[in-house]
């Protein structure tokens, strides 16, 4: 059974220590489930599964994923698991609820993916047994986990110069696509291009940790496999039910807030000769802080069913969800990988090049996407259309889930067609993913 797309929704993206940094990654990943339920104007009860990439999950708590379902209202029958392949996390969570729908498994799954880098932790390794002499080392989980090449024990940033060099991707190439990416994205923007995607949040700014909204979720219909019987006549204790008022992330009322609308690392002022003058993270190298994303904060989700689900129940699928593959090189070459796993993808499939009418590169680095336009033969001015992570942001967990839906909403405008979203991941791994709208 083929795998729609019910609707699309996530955060805006933040910097740094920005907008949303009091807000944790399952709470960002909760808002988006919760906002992509009431654009799909389902019963929230009709979920099933919950599959939610993370990658910086040190001190997040249990299941994160389970965590995010129950922060946006779903039932406490609804099962949820959480995936890691670093920046693909999120595609890949897409990937496998579509099998999951298309094996007859499930009929309604949300995927997505979430981060907050702000709120990574330091980590204290051989603390636990304690130190007989000298100094311990504080660990950035960030890093650690999330940037750092573990083949290579190096920035993932500073093999990325060198991978650049290697293939001819000079700086210049780097930098007018970067500046690009900050262009396309401030007038997708103005256009009102990502209201489809976006989700705007108001942040509370004294009720720390939460989100100002109209009205609380209401809790969803449980969904028990066969009622009554041995195995489901159980009634827990009232202190034994997850309360919503203490781990739940939302308040009502005049409470003070902040708006955001947008994705935050924008820059409408962004200029080819600021980006010259930025010093490159290796001495030598190529790849500075203008031409590669920053490091931010967000989440999406995208509510999945089966066709003959959306059709017996009246709802609008969105687009369709055609066929997924991965790659696998060398470690340090993720530049090779999105197009390998899109060239994977297009012979799996029997397509060309030419019949994909929306290509979206995640923009690990301004060089990745360059990189794959240039090993598939297209131009770089006819991918990446509204901008990509450089200008956007690269929340890890979520971009993968953030250009499936670019793609989706991109198809759209269009009229329909066959749009591919790829990406890479640490490692040295890839994965594609194709969509159909019409």
């Amino acid at each position: 059974m083929p795998t729609v797309v019910l609707s699309t929704a996530r955060t805006p993206f933040g910097r740094l220590g920005g907008a949303l940094a009091s807000l944790a990654a399952t709470t960002l990943g909760g808002d988006a489930i919760r906002n992509a339920l009431l654009r799909a104007g389902i019963d929230p009860g009709e979920v099933e599964h919950v599959i939610m990439g993370q990658v910086l999950q040190a001190g997040v708590g249990q299941a994160p994923a389970r965590q995010a379902a129950f922060k946006a209202g779903l039932a406490k029958t609804v099962t949820a698991e959480t995936i890691n392949k670093v920046c693909a996390s999120g595609m890949v969570a897409v990937a496998h609820a579509a099998r999951l729908i298309n094996s007859g498994e499930n009929e309604v799954v949300i995927a997505g993916g979430m981060e907050s880098m702000s709120n990574a932790p330091y980590l204290l390794a051989n603390a636990r047994f304690g130190y007989r002499f000298g100094n311990g080392e504080l660990i950035d989980d960030m890093v650690h986990d999330g940037l750092l090449d573990y083949y290579f024990d190096e920035a993932m940033a500073s093999q990325g110069a060198r991978v650049a060099a290697e293939l001819g991707v000079t700086r210049e190439m780097q930098d007018e696509f970067a500046y690009q990416s900050h262009a396309r994205a401030h007038a997708a923007h103005e256009a009102g291009n990502f209201a489809a995607e976006i989700a705007p949040i108001r942040v509370a700014t004294k009720a720390k940790g939460k989100i100002v909204v109209d009205a609380l979720p209401i809790p969803a219909r449980e969904r028990v496999p066969v009622p009554g019987g041995s195995v489901w006549n159980h009634v827990p204790p009232v202190n034994m039910t997850a309360d919503p008022a203490r781990y739940g992330p939302y308040v009502t009322g005049d409470v003070p807030a902040t708006l955001v609308d947008r994705d935050e690392p924008v820059r409408a002022d962004a200029s080819l000769a600021a980006m010259a003058k930025l010093k490159p993270i290796d001495e030598g190298g190529t790849i500075t802080a203008g031409n590669a994303p920053g490091v931010n904060d967000g989440a999406a989700a995208l509510v999945l069913a089966s066709a003959d689900y959306a059709q017996r129940n009246g709802v609008e699928a969105l687009a369709t969800i055609d066929g997924h593959a991965g790659a696998a090189w060398d470690p340090p070459y993720l530049a090779l990988t999105p197009a390998m796993a899109a060239q994977k993808l297009l012979d799996r499939m029997h397509l060309k090049v030419s019949d994909i009418n929306v290509w979206e590169f995640n923009e690990a680095f301004a060089a990745v996407a360059l990189t794959a336009a240039a090993r598939l033969g297209l131009d770089p001015t006819t991918i990446n259309v509204q901008g990509g992570a450089v200008a956007v942001g690269h929340p890890l967990g979520a971009s993968g889930a953030r250009i499936v839906s670019a793609v989706v909403q991109q198809l759209r405008r269009r009229g329909g067609g066959l749009g591919i979203a790829a990406i890479c991941s640490g490692g040295g791994q890839g994965d594609a993913l194709l969509v159909r709208v019409g």
